[in-house]
């Protein structure tokens, strides 16, 4: 039978495991708290920034048709939508289309990396090469979802958590390169900068490089 002084020893044992459990426990905890409230501030920051973004969207909408009309180019499908969450927007500028969206990349807290700093927690807008509603339909995957818009993607811009930093745009076909834009600032530039980008560019015409047999 075990005695007292065993019983003493495994209860003192038995405490100092529990004080141990709850300080790591503890220590995650604070930890998760302060991302909580970093991606709940990035996330406000964010559906602010959109917003503040759509408001600047009917103008620019309404300058380019302005603009097109003076040179006699037919302004039908110079044009705009915003679904009733208020989180995508489809653009349509003749024979482009682009959408600008807040959904899937901020349903968690994700961090931006720094090159010389911590990584910053972040919410995110993304910039589309076409119809945001037909690239998600192509699969109930959120993976692949969010891989299709990946590959369609123009430009990022990431908003951080506290309003005195700047934000990051990122544009795809530069390698990422990082552009830092006061919050202040960016929903006026990300838009312009992305319809600027689409518009200037253009498409080759498809060839078949086969070769049919014939010899000429």
């Amino acid at each position: 039978m075990q005695n007292n002084f065993d019983s003493l020893d495994n209860l003192e044992l038995r405490v100092q495991k529990s004080s141990v459990v709850q300080q790591r426990a503890n220590l995650v905890a604070v930890y998760l708290y302060k991302q909580f409230i970093e991606f709940h501030q990035a996330t406000v920051n964010t559906n602010d920034m959109f917003s503040k973004m759509l408001e600047n969207l009917t103008e620019v909408v309404e300058y380019l048709k302005q603009s097109l009309n003076v040179r006699n180019v037919p302004t039908q499908n110079v044009t705009y939508s915003i679904d009733s969450s208020k989180t995508l927007a489809i653009v349509n500028i003749l024979w482009h289309k682009i959408s600008f969206t807040s959904r899937l990349f901020n349903i968690s807290p994700k961090a931006l990396p720094q090159k010389n700093a911590n990584p910053v927690f972040c919410g995110r807008l993304l910039a589309i090469n076409g119809d945001y509603s037909k690239l998600v339909k192509e699969s109930d995957d959120f993976e692949k979802q969010m891989d299709s818009l990946l590959d369609n993607e123009i430009a990022s811009l990431y908003i951080p958590s506290e309003k005195t930093q700047p934000c990051v745009m990122t544009i795809r076909h530069k390698d990422n390169q990082e552009l830092y834009i006061s919050q202040i600032d960016a929903q006026r530039e990300f838009l312009l900068k992305v319809i600027e980008i689409v518009c200037a560019g253009g498409e080759f015409h498809k060839q078949n490089t086969k070769k049919t047999g014939f010899i000429f």
